[in-house]
């Protein structure tokens, strides 16, 4: 890999998923930290310091979601917290166009559609609705692939979900209620709707 490459470039959608599952086990916020070859994190869990078994659980959910890639592993007790070291990735992954990955949803951000009067708020998965399709949902990130054919697709999270939904170019994302979103294939929505 290139040597000038920031290292956050570095990080996988894999990664990114294991940081969300610590935070949403601790409570605290996950963020990695450059160490060459690889990242560092760590996992608090001060609220759960009492909790022998609550910990163990923690340390095999991080050792068993990493396998190899796993460099160390350790319990500082002093401080209520696991240490973790962890490889790069030496899979290539598409370059992500990182947008501010939460703000507050704006359902008004996205086209009126209707059909047989139902009428619903939509908008379109295209690169350049990247700025439309983040203030719409109100958090995501678009992944754009290197190759000169590459395609686009747009991972958000639902409110209350840690899941990442992927909605792929061309695609749309509907709004269903508050922190809700659907996506829908193109060829099934623009036989359902029709922009009004």
């Amino acid at each position: 890999m290139a040597t000038n490459k920031d290292w956050r470039e570095r990080l996988t959608p894999f990664d990114s998923e294991l940081f969300l599952m610590v935070e949403s086990l601790t409570g605290c916020e996950c963020v990695p930290k450059n160490d060459g070859d690889g990242y560092t994190f760590t996992a608090d869990y001060e609220k759960h310091k009492k909790e022998p078994n609550w910990i163990l659980a923690l340390w095999d959910a991080i050792e068993g979601r990493l396998g190899d890639r796993l460099l160390d592993l350790e319990d500082n007790p002093d401080v209520h917290c696991l240490f973790v070291r962890v490889k790069f990735s030496e899979q290539e992954y598409p370059s992500i166009t990182r947008l501010d990955r939460d703000c507050k949803e704006n359902p008004n951000a996205g086209e009126i559609y209707c059909r047989s009067l139902e009428e619903i708020r939509a908008v379109q998965v295209k690169r350049e609705n990247a700025g439309k399709l983040l203030a719409f949902v109100g958090n995501g990130e678009m992944e754009i692939e290197r190759c000169p054919e590459g395609k686009a697709t747009f991972h958000f999270r639902n409110a209350g979900f840690s899941v990442w939904n992927h909605a792929p170019e061309f695609s749309y994302i509907i709004y269903r209620k508050p922190g809700q979103f659907l996506v829908m294939d193109r060829a099934e929505f623009e036989k359902q709707y029709e922009r009004k």
